[in-house]
């Protein structure tokens, strides 16, 4: 069991008793709460004749849910309603921590259209690849250009699915233009550079999936490659 398991587990009876606080002052002081941990989970049960609605209940306690949640660090609680004498729960609901957002944070000013912070959190991903950006935002454009450079040029097909899955995760809905290069580092231009209307359903479309960022050696076979093809095609 982890130290953070013990903790809890010792600060059991403190739960309970702020829990039963909070149940009389809604009202609510008929019900019998029991509190358990498994895992990283808190479990309550709520035992009492009769008992409330659950979201309503839940609504009630979240003041207190999450005084708790910042005081002993669990994240997740699980509420169970018991009526009186039963073996079986009448209701089930789950409630999980979410800690406020820091203004302050990149991922936070990112998600509102901060040029630094985009490039930033691009770079941060970019990171384990090799490979660095550089972005710029217009926002009365709603275009975001974003510029990968590496020691090898970028993949294109590799770049437009990793923006691609960025802007999924991130929900970055004041971009709807995307610019994407990709550039040799110490070069004097890209090698080569796409656009995407991002309201076309095509771009958002999964392509097969590839493990590296840079294009896969030819195989020596003695003869001379075919000229590659061009990526904006």
């Amino acid at each position: 069991m982890s130290a953070h398991s013990v903790d809890v587990q010792a600060a059991l009876p403190e739960i309970v008793a702020r829990l039963q606080a909070a149940l009389g002052s809604l009202g609510l002081g008929h019900l019998q709460v029991q509190a358990r941990l498994s895992g990283q989970r808190l479990l309550l049960r709520l035992e009492g004749d009769p008992l409330p609605d659950p979201e309503r209940l839940l609504q009630g306690l979240l003041p207190t849910l999450e005084q708790l949640a910042l005081t002993h660090r669990h994240r997740q609680v699980e509420l169970f309603g018991f009526p009186l004498g039963e073996g079986i729960p009448e209701w089930h609901r789950e409630w999980r921590y979410q800690p406020p957002p820091n203004p302050n944070s990149p991922l936070y000013r990112a998600q509102r259209g901060d040029g630094e912070a985009i490039q930033y959190v691009l770079n941060y991903l970019l990171r384990p690849q090799g490979l660095q950006a550089r972005v710029h935002l217009h926002p009365k454009l709603s275009l975001l250009q974003v510029n990968l450079q590496a020691a090898e040029v970028p993949d294109p097909a590799w770049a437009k699915d990793f923006v691609r899955r960025v802007l999924t995760r991130l929900e970055w809905t004041f971009v709807q233009r995307l610019r994407l290069s990709g550039q040799k580092l110490g070069a004097f231009f890209p090698a080569w550079s796409q656009e995407f209307d991002l309201k076309q359903p095509a771009f958002w479309q999964a392509p097969p999936a590839r493990l590296s960022p840079f294009p896969s050696p030819a195989p020596d076979t003695g003869e001379p490659s075919p000229p590659s093809p061009n990526p904006l095609d």
